[in-house]
C-alpha cells in the first residue's frame, strides 16, 4: 500500500514493489498520488497503464475520509450531497481501477450533537453507497476506527450494528488489525463473528507497524486465516514517520517475516 510512500512520486512506489516481488496492490487515494474531489478524480487509465506496465494488480482502493475534508457522518445538508459526490467519484475509480471494492469507515459525529443521529446519517450514506456500488460493481468495504478518530463504528459489537443497519448486499467488513489491537479485539473474535463477510483486511504489526515492529500474536492471526480459508487481500497499510526516510526497507521487512507462511512457487 501507498500511504507510507506519500512524500515519494507514486511511480517511485510502483518500482518498489515490482523491485519487491509484489504482484498486487492496494491504493490509498489521498494526495499526492491521488486526487479527488466532489468534482472529479484522477486519471485513472494512466495510474492503470503505470501498474500492469510493472506487471501488479489492484486489488483494493481507499478514498480519504473521517478526518478530511469528505467524512460520511456529515451532518450539515448542503454538505451531505458533496460527501455523497465524493464518495461515488471513488467508486467510480475502484471501477475503472479494476479494483472489486472501495474501502471506507463510518465517518464521525460531532462529540457534542447526538451520537445516535450521527449513526443513522452515516448508515444511510453507506447504504445511498452501497446501491450505487451495486450499479459498478464494486463492494462497499468499512473498516472499524479506533475510539479517538470516532465515537460511531469501533468495536466489534459497533461494527455488527452497522451491518445491520446497512443490510445490504454490497456491503462487506474490512478488519484493520491496527484498530483491533487498539481496541483489544482478535481477528478470530471478528471470524466468528463475521465469516466470510470480511472482505478485505489491513494486516499490520499493532498500531500499523510493519511486520517485526510491533507485538501482534502472528501466528494466531495466520491460523485464524487458514481456518477460515480467507481468500481477501492483506494489505499493509504501514505508517508512521519512521518509515517516511526508507518505506522500502519497511515493506521488505515485512516480506521476510511473512516470507515463511508464503508457498515458494513450483
Amino acid at each position: 500500500m501507498n500511504l507510507m510512500y506519500r512524500w515519494y512520486s507514486f511511480e517511485y512506489f510502483l518500482d518498489a514493489m515490482e523491485k519487491l516481488g509484489f504482484e498486487s496492490i492496494s491504493i490509498w487515494g489521498g494526495p499526492p498520488h491521488f486526487d479527488c474531489d466532489c468534482m472529479g478524480y484522477e486519471d485513472c487509465a494512466r495510474i492503470r497503464r503505470e501498474v500492469e506496465k510493472r506487471n501488479l494488480a489492484i486489488t483494493g482502493f481507499l478514498v480519504t475520509a473521517s478526518n478530511y475534508r469528505y467524512q460520511i457522518g456529515v451532518e450539515e445538508h448542503d454538505q451531505r450531497e458533496r460527501v455523497f459526490r465524493y464518495f461515488r467519484n471513488g467508486i467510480l475509480a475502484a471501477e475503472e481501477l479494476g479494483s472489486p471494492y472501495m474501502s471506507v469507515n463510518s465517518g464521525w459525529g460531532y462529540w457534542n450533537h447526538d451520537r445516535e443521529e450521527a449513526f443513522r446519517r452515516a448508515a444511510d450514506m453507506l447504504y445511498r453507497l452501497c446501491c450505487e456500488g451495486e450499479k459498478h460493481h464494486v463492494k462497499i468495504v468499512m473498516e472499524s476506527l479506533k475510539s479517538l478518530e470516532t465515537q460511531l463504528v469501533v468495536t466489534l459489537e459497533d461494527t455488527k450494528r452497522m451491518e445491520q443497519a446497512v443490510s445490504h448486499p454490497y456491503f462487506r467488513l474490512m478488519a484493520d488489525t491496527g484498530a483491533l489491537a487498539y481496541n483489544g479485539e482478535s481477528l478470530e473474535d471478528w471470524f466468528a463473528c463475521f465469516g466470510d463477510r470480511i472482505e478485505a483486511m489491513h494486516f499490520v504489526d499493532g498500531m500499523h507497524l510493519t511486520w517485526g515492529d510491533g507485538g501482534s500474536p502472528l501466528d494466531e492471526m495466520m491460523v485464524s486465516l487458514i481456518k477460515h480459508n480467507y481468500q481477501g487481500c492483506l494489505a499493509l497499510e504501514t505508517s508512521g514517520a519512521r518509515y517516511f526516510a526508507d518505506p522500502m526497507a519497511a515493506d521488505r521487512k515485512a516480506l521476510q517475516i511473512l516470507g515463511r507462511f508464503l508457498t515458494p512457487e513450483k
